[in-house]
């Protein structure tokens, strides 16, 4: 995950507003401390199976409405 902006910066509008639907749900899905600790769980997994890998991404991203391409 990359550092999430900082939403009091001077010249954050200017940048939010060229994100795209995707970039800015990333954004404020940062600022949620449950679903950071759940992504950083799920990245430093060693899924060597592409298939338990899909399926461990695909059952973190639902409560959340996301899909990931995989």
């Amino acid at each position: 995950m990359k550092t999430r902006l900082d939403w009091y910066a001077p010249g954050f509008l200017d940048k939010a507003l060229s994100l795209d639907l995707s970039q800015f749900a990333q954004e404020f899905l940062s600022l949620n401390d449950d679903y950071v600790r759940g992504y950083q769980a799920l990245v430093s997994q060693d899924d060597t199976d592409a298939t338990a890998r899909q399926r461990n991404f695909a059952t973190f991203a639902r409560p959340w409405g996301l899909r990931f391409p995989c």
